[in-house]
């Protein structure tokens, strides 16, 4: 795993709970390049799998990065 993941995911899961704020670090790590991997769409749906909870505004983003990755 590239170690930015590696730091994103410690990030984003250290308390089980991902909120707007992490969303918000992962859209602008993720997004970054204008353009969306199929690892960095697994990444994502990897930490939502792990997290105790997570905010609806993950989904949307999610869903965006998918979009990207189909186009």
């Amino acid at each position: 795993m590239a170690e930015w993941r590696k730091v994103a995911k410690g990030f984003v899961l250290g308390d089980g709970h991902i909120s707007i704020k992490e969303v918000d670090m992962l859209r602008e790590l993720v997004l970054k390049d204008g353009a969306v991997s199929k690892s960095e769409l697994d990444f994502l749906k990897e930490i939502k799998a792990e997290a105790k909870t997570a905010v609806k505004v993950l989904d949307d983003l999610i869903a965006e990065c998918e979009a990207m990755v189909k186009s």
